[in-house]
């Protein structure tokens, strides 16, 4: 065949014309269906069947430009009409005014594409049904409801919250289950008298998991059932028992391995081998560990006094054991942060102290690394590190992502798409916790939608009437948003379920309000108190929200002496920095931008 003759005659019959017209023409119009489709919430498989139709007319159209010509006196077979006989220019031209339009619309819309993806525009501004893919009705989810304690003897409850805790968190290391939620979600449900339908459709997942647990002197029984979480039947069941001592792991690796099969999941050999790993092979040293833990979730002051000295006994007895490493660390991470219990950067020494060694222990735990950095975010203020590790977090599942620290560095880095992505998703994995609905409203707020935020809040508050961080970040940001009745009653609720409550924040907006009131007894009273913490170096950034009291006055010099007070004491606070509303007035201000610089934000965009 002469290839020179062959490629003149796919001209001359304008198969080549006709197969690039077609080309963009086709793909102007997959474009625009992606746009479109999704508007109309159409299905996935409408995408599918037009790029498979698409995909077929492109051979049709060949053998039809082969085959057929385009005449002014219509469509012709191309061996019709006298080969000698020149092109007309109206046929030509039509073919060229097709692939002109099409390569307009082409530019067109990838103008619009470039556009539409910078940030500040639709990305995360949708909702999270829009955004992120419903749960899939096949994805094996569960979750552990608190074992009841058939002991008969309360002594025993941290023995058997261990064991729930033992049982989800293995769970939690078998990847082909969707979700395993936390226990922090699952511990409100201990004594409910809630069907596991209803909990199911609150935690949304498609599994439960009861149980019970007997203790006798060192014998131990667990009765198990699983429940489909829509219909209520009983999948399985199934009794455990053995010695506390000796068969304690063993019996939690296999309930978590029967749990996954019969909810038809898959685990992998190195599964296996993660849920059978023992923590320490001291009993004394995990007897001690789960009553330092049962203390430490009470999330109290004295809790946190009585956790200190069990969890200091359990690693002398095991120096290996790093369970009790991480227990500690996070009781110092937490009472140094926003609790006003011990000295931040004291509280961040002990934390980081003991996370160090724990790594050295096992370079892999991620839980170990989580905690590292949450501390070099917000007692370090070390803003470049902290990015490196936020984008490795990025890739991994949602299970294993940085707790809420995430997306709180996000809106405190001014990326609100960005964190509004992130909290959606979180809503999504477990709908059930009441601080995603705190921090999602906040993202409203920082993106100029303050009714989607205030309903937002509305919507939950009688939900967490009694939650202890629900309902002092709603109070901080109902004032945010100039709904002062609200954020007084939430403010009000919060002092009295928690009466023993002395964290600056709560002070900073007890004195704002007295100061409304023109109650000037009242203000210097709780700036009083401000100043004790401040003098006596707690923790809760007591200079930081005498500062932010200044500048409700609009008494700026004052703000400024106390927003260098908490740069010099290095409080966690100042992370608000650059984003806090309060400051927006002085954000031009010399000393801001220095003060800006020095902290180590990035640069404002």
């Amino acid at each position: 065949m002469n290839l020179k003759k062959y490629i003149s005659e796919l001209k001359r019959r304008r198969v080549i014309k006709a197969s690039l017209a077609y080309l963009i023409v086709a793909w102007v119009i997959a474009e625009v269906a992606s746009v479109v489709l999704p508007t109309f919430n159409a299905p996935a498989y409408f995408m599918k069947t037009l790029l498979l139709i698409l995909i077929i007319g492109f051979p049709i159209n060949l053998v039809f430009a082969w085959i057929y010509d385009l005449t002014p006196e219509g469509i012709k077979k191309t061996e019709d009409i006298d080969q000698k006989t020149p092109k007309s220019k109206l046929t030509n031209s039509r073919l060229n005014k097709v692939i002109i339009a099409s390569l307009s619309i082409v530019v067109v819309l990838l103008l619009f594409k470039i556009f539409w993806d910078l940030p500040g525009n639709k990305k995360g501004e949708t909702e999270s049904s829009e955004i992120i893919e419903s749960v899939d009705n096949d994805e094996k989810s569960i979750a552990v409801l608190p074992f009841k304690n058939w002991s008969g003897d309360s002594d025993l409850e941290p023995f058997c919250d261990g064991m729930t805790d033992a049982v989800i968190t293995r769970l939690s290391k078998i990847r082909s289950l969707g979700k395993v939620i936390s226990r922090t979600s699952v511990m409100k449900y201990k004594g409910t008298d809630k069907s596991a339908t209803e909990i199911a459709k609150e935690l949304g997942v498609t599994h439960i998991l009861e149980g019970s647990f007997q203790k006798s002197g060192n014998q131990v029984k667990i009765n198990l059932q699983l429940i489909d979480g829509k219909s209520d039947n009983h999948y399985w069941s199934d009794e455990y028992s053995g010695e506390w001592n000796n068969d304690t792991f063993k019996i939690q690796a296999e309930v978590a391995k029967n749990v996954a099969m019969n909810m038809d999941a898959q685990i992998t050999d190195i599964e296996i081998k993660s849920i059978r790993k023992i923590p320490t092979n001291n009993d004394e040293a995990y007897n001690l560990f789960l009553k330092a833990e049962f203390q430490r979730n009470k999330q109290s002051e004295s809790a946190f006094e009585n956790a200190i000295p069990l969890y200091k006994q359990a690693i002398a007895l095991d120096s290996s054991f790093i369970e009790a490493y991480v227990g500690l660390a996070t009781i110092w991470q937490t009472g140094g942060l926003v609790w006003g219990i011990y000295n931040e950067q004291e509280a961040w020494k002990n934390s980081k102290k003991l996370l160090q060694k724990a790594l050295e222990i096992d370079s892999t735990n991620i839980q170990i690394k989580d905690e590292l950095y949450l501390g070099c975010f917000y007692y370090d203020w070390n803003f470049t590190l902290v990015e490196k590790y936020f984008q490795l977090k990025l890739t991994e599942a949602i299970t294993k992502n940085w707790g809420l620290v995430d997306t709180d560095y996000l809106i405190k880095t001014g990326r609100y798409n960005e964190a509004l992505l992130q909290i959606d998703k979180r809503i999504l994995f477990d709908p059930s916790y009441s601080v995603y609905y705190m921090f999602k409203a906040e993202i409203f707020m920082f993106l100029g939608k303050e009714n989607k935020a205030v309903d937002l809040l509305k919507t939950n508050d009688q939900l967490y009437s009694d939650d202890y961080w629900y309902l002092r970040g709603s109070a901080k940001l109902y004032y945010y948003l100039e709904e002062y009745e609200k954020s007084r009653n939430q403010l009000n609720k919060f002092m009295a379920n928690f009466p023993e409550e002395k964290s600056p924040i709560i002070l900073w907006l007890n004195a704002v309000y007295h100061h409304m009131d023109g109650d000037n007894k009242e203000v210097e009273k709780y700036l009083g108190k401000l100043n004790e913490r401040y003098n006596d170096s707690a923790s809760g950034s007591p200079a930081w929200f005498i500062a932010l009291y200044y500048c409700t006055l609009e008494d700026y010099e004052n703000a400024f002496i106390w927003l260098q007070k908490s740069y010099d004491r290095h409080e966690v606070e100042m992370t608000w920095f650059r984003e806090e509303p309060l400051l927006i007035p002085i954000r031009d201000d010399p000393r801001y931008k220095k003060l800006y610089l020095k902290i180590g934000f990035p640069k404002r965009s």
